[in-house]
């Protein structure tokens, strides 16, 4: 079960990056995001409404300006992700 979980998240990240031009730091920021949105319960639809809104979100800034969010975007989430 958890290989198939790693395998359909790496087909994911390379989709997401050839697809749609979204920076890698930002797919992997995006995989995080998801993460935490399915640990929360959040319905997958509106997982799926969430994703299309942080690619448009993405595909609006500069690649720098991209990446420079999608970093501090990542590390918001891993310290929110984080078990005191």
């Amino acid at each position: 079960m958890k290989s198939i979980s790693i395998i359909t998240s790496t087909l994911f990240i390379l989709n997401l990056n050839a697809c749609s031009q979204v920076p890698k730091e930002c797919a992997e920021s995006w995989k995080k995001m998801e993460s935490l949105s399915k640990q929360m319960g959040m319905p997958e639809e509106q997982i799926k409404a969430h994703k299309k809104e942080f690619e448009d979100n993405i595909q609006s800034l500069s690649k720098e300006d991209a990446i420079q969010a999608c970093n501090m975007q990542s590390a918001f989430l891993n310290m929110a992700s984080q078990k005191p």
